[in-house]
């Protein structure tokens, strides 16, 4: 799934990290209970999904939608800037 559902509005958003200060949480596997989408501000970030072993690098200006339950981890490469959007149900 590449789009967030109809019905959702922008949640909280987390500050935007880079190689030094993204959480450990967040380079092991973890969930989300809501709609995300990560956003990549700058360098590059491979999304590993796993379930499925499939890994997305994710460029500059690239977004991807992070469905609840989908148990994934990031790794930033050394210029990556990126930050996560959350997104709740009306």
């Amino acid at each position: 799934m590449t789009e967030l559902p109809e019905g959702l509005v922008k949640g909280r958003r987390t500050p935007t990290f880079t190689v030094d200060t993204v959480p450990l949480a967040l380079t092991k596997a973890h969930l989300t209970a809501a709609w995300a989408v990560v956003e990549v501000e700058a360098g590059s970030l491979e999304f590993v999904d796993e379930a499925t072993g499939d890994r997305f690098v994710l460029e500059s200006g690239a977004r991807h939608v992070i469905v609840p339950g989908q148990r994934h981890h990031v790794e930033p490469d050394d210029a990556a800037a990126f930050a996560v959007q959350f997104w709740d149900e009306e």
